[in-house]
């Protein structure tokens, strides 16, 4: 089968799962993933063979609903493609305005080394991705998962930061003392209700782990508890940043007014409330 009646074949059976869009969005991974090209240089070949055998298998185990980054062991981020799999949190789009909100606020404070904490750090995308923009950084990434931890080393030896990164084992703040070690803290934390979960695709909740996406009842469990206790760990200057709910800004807002953080919101290219920037006026 060439490559571009490989293409229309996949968007046609994608398409019974999905919007058309995505379809062809994951019609052009599969075959860059066959082919061992960019997503974008297919179009330089579609007279080249696919191996149909290869392709239907994929194909038939995306149409059970399993996630295609878990199926291919490969998603893209911020431009580079990482390591994944199962039991570990896909990347989401909507975190790279985590990445760009941060670096643009280090851009502006002219702060260009220093050490970095992340809490939950999944497959170490964001991490990783901070270190490969930030030559002179340190980062800290934390976990509960022994698996999680697994991926983010396979992919800090894959872009070669791994002397740049300390990981560690353990429940979001509870491994650090209260001293100032970090510059900037930052996470994707859980921030589903458990009323949002039920709600969810099937595709999500049949595959991705569940104690990445929940916080608890209310869903701002996570950041409620980073707004208590992540001032003790920050030098004098240092921020905190998270993603949090699209309803979530008016919550949060109150909850850092109450422990005198301020803050700034910015939005997602959906145009919500996506990401939370929070300091200290007094250090």
């Amino acid at each position: 089968m060439r490559l571009k009646e490989a293409f229309f074949y996949l968007v046609e059976h994608l398409s019974k799962i999905e919007d058309p869009y995505f379809a062809k969005k994951e019609a052009r991974e599969i075959l860059s993933h066959l082919l061992n090209l960019s997503p974008l240089e297919i179009y330089l070949y579609p007279e080249k063979e696919i191996p149909k055998d290869e392709l239907e298998r994929i194909l038939k185990e995306r149409l059970t609903l399993k996630p295609l980054p878990y199926i291919l062991k490969r998603a893209y981020f911020f431009g580079r493609p990482f390591y994944i799999e199962e039991g570990v949190l896909i990347p989401r789009q909507e975190s790279e305005v985590l990445i760009e909100v941060i670096l643009h606020t280090l851009k502006n404070k002219g702060l260009k080394e220093g050490v970095f904490l992340e809490l939950g750090c999944g497959s170490g995308i964001l991490s990783l991705t901070l270190l490969l923009e930030l030559s002179q950084f340190i980062g800290f990434a934390t976990d509960i998962s022994e698996r999680a931890l697994h991926v983010t080393k396979k992919n800090a030896s894959l872009y070669k930061v791994y002397e740049r990164l300390r990981l560690i084992k353990g429940d979001s703040l509870s491994p650090f003392k209260k001293r100032p070690l970090f510059d900037f803290i930052f996470s994707n934390p859980p921030y589903l209700s458990e009323e949002e979960w039920e709600a969810l695709d099937l595709e999500v909740k049949l595959f991705e782990p569940k104690e990445a996406l929940v916080a608890g009842k209310e869903g701002t469990e996570f950041q409620e508890r980073l707004l208590r206790e992540a001032h003790s760990l920050l030098k004098g200057g240092g921020f905190l940043i998270f993603e949090m709910g699209y309803n979530q800004s008016q919550k949060i807002s109150k909850v850092a007014e109450t422990y005198q953080w301020r803050y700034q919101f910015f939005k997602d290219l959906l145009n919500y409330e996506r990401v939370a920037l929070l300091w200290k006026e007094n250090t």
